[in-house]
């Protein structure tokens, strides 16, 4: 399966808002659960804002969020890395 490449340039404002949002609150809980004593409670949310990545796009599997040429989100299908530089 190839990895989907998404612009966000192609969404509105709103959507473009929600899916950066989400990107960080990946990134927010991958920093916070790479100091729990209980990682574990972390991955169900970081699955959750992955879910809403995927309704708000209508994408499924690997996929990369990309604005201006920068990747935000790049889901590979197993890891999650989220960069906002």
């Amino acid at each position: 399966m190839s990895q989907e490449i998404i612009n966000l340039e192609s969404y509105d404002e709103n959507a473009r808002f929600r899916l950066k949002t989400e990107a960080a609150l990946i990134l927010d809980a991958q920093r916070i659960k790479a100091l729990s004593k209980d990682p574990s409670r972390f991955e169900k949310y970081i699955e959750e804002r992955l879910d809403v990545i995927f309704r708000i796009t209508g994408k499924k599997g690997e996929i990369k969020l990309v604005e201006n040429g920068k990747i935000i989100l790049d889901y590979d299908g197993k890891n999650i890395k989220v960069s906002f530089d």
